[in-house]
């Protein structure tokens, strides 16, 4: 056909439609509805031509002659979405493929094919059923299975909407392959954890962690996690601390190889005058800062190193490491106190901390008798304690868990 006789039989369709316009505004009724179904079946026949015009312009070579992809070119051609144009483009290489010589092939979609040549289906449905069986769960089926499951879609096309088919095609996928991919015994596991520091103290914690060590993480935090009325702390706050009383449990027992095993200790090189009356907190070996509170909490439980400098900073003498409190008044506050000593907390005493009741950096003696056990939940407020009678009893078992409290910062 020459390109005047294409112009003349173009000119003839505008004609014809803009006749049906004019004679269809005079008609009620079933003839409207009529012509309703009409027009839909000319969009039909258009969306069809369509995809076969895109398919003989990739199949002759006229996107890559002229330096473009098909998806973007048919984009800038109609005006539409690129997600739109490449739907159109593969919808097109299904109903329409070619071979690489460019020589027509049978229909990867036959049933769909058909159904879309005889304007019985729009083009969104041949976009679902082609989407649906490009999927990875599709790809699984046995290809008997898969030629049936394409000529019953194309069926449904002609029954349902493409987004009433859409669902139905997607769940009659799952139901189908219904094991999944097979595990690939060569994939690595996927375990990661980043710790970055914030500046002003502190950091954040980021990571993804296979099934099994994600199952031993959960496990572990809720095995301590506090209850959700405990200092009225939200869920993500409690098990930050459930995590952070894990490691100090790890470290505490010494677990963990030699250099790390010991629990994280401060070094800090400050007049002792100066850290009684006037510390507001410490730098930590990981570079953050630790507040006041924070610092008479650790200092507790700690081991003291003294360092005695030289006028120009140099240490010149490091003393023996001495600890607040020995392992003997350890395990005594512990037969005492039987585990964590707040109202309503069962921690055990290999999860708990000794606390100094006069802070031991305010010259607070470790004696027995200024010395309670807390977890570290409850450790935190790092305040002086105040008992019955103005404590002038000593702590004892029946104190335990009904009259220590305490006061809030």
């Amino acid at each position: 056909m020459s390109e005047s006789s294409i112009r003349e039989a173009r000119q003839a369709v505008n004609t014809a439609m803009a006749v049906l316009r004019a004679e269809s505004n005079s008609v009620t009724g079933q003839e409207l509805i009529d012509q309703l179904k009409f027009l839909t079946m000319a969009t039909r026949q258009c969306e069809h031509d369509a995809l076969h015009t895109i398919a003989r312009l990739d199949r002759e070579g006229e996107f890559a002659e002229r330096g473009v992809r098909p998806a973007p070119a048919v984009a800038d051609l109609l005006r539409c979405r690129e997600t739109e144009a490449r739907r159109m483009v593969a919808v097109a290489a299904s109903v329409f493929p070619t071979s690489l010589r460019g020589e027509p092939l049978e229909p990867r979609l036959p049933a769909t094919a058909m159904a879309l040549g005889g304007w019985e289906i729009d083009q969104a449905h041949a976009e679902v059923i082609e989407r649906v069986l490009r999927s990875d769960a599709a790809g699984r089926l046995d290809p008997e299975l898969w030629a049936n499951v394409e000529t019953q879609l194309a069926d449904l096309a002609r029954i349902y909407r493409p987004d009433q088919l859409a669902g139905l095609a997607r769940d009659w996928i799952e139901q189908l392959d219904q094991d999944g991919p097979a595990p690939d015994e060569g994939e690595p596991l996927v375990n990661e954890l980043h710790l970055a520091k914030s500046r002003h103290g502190g950091g954040q914690i980021k990571g993804r962690l296979d099934a099994s060590t994600f199952e031993v993480v959960a496990r572990a935090i809720r095995a301590i996690l506090q209850p959700a009325t405990d200092q009225n702390k939200s869920l993500g706050e409690r098990q930050a601390d459930a995590l952070g009383a894990i490691c100090e449990h790890a470290l505490d027992d010494g677990y963990l190889p030699h250099e790390g095993g010991e629990r994280p200790h401060i070094t800090t090189i400050l007049p002792w005058e100066w850290m009684q009356d006037q510390a507001h907190g410490a730098s930590l070996e990981f570079g953050g800062q630790t507040t006041a509170g924070e610092l008479r909490r650790l200092m507790c439980d700690a081991k003291i190193t003294p360092v005695v400098l030289g006028g120009d900073s140099q240490p010149l003498d490091v003393g023996r490491e001495k600890r607040c409190v020995t392992l003997a008044q350890r395990k005594a506050v512990a037969a005492r106190d039987r585990g964590c000593a707040h109202p309503g907390c069962d921690r055990a005493p290999s999860w708990c901390q000794v606390h100094h009741i006069k802070p031991w950096a305010h010259h607070g003696e470790s004696d027995i008798i200024n010395l309670v056990m807390l977890c570290r939940q409850h450790h935190v407020r790092h305040e002086a304690l105040f008992v019955p009678n103005g404590g002038e009893r000593p702590l004892s078992v029946a104190y335990r868990g009904r009259s220590l409290k305490l006061r809030a910062a």
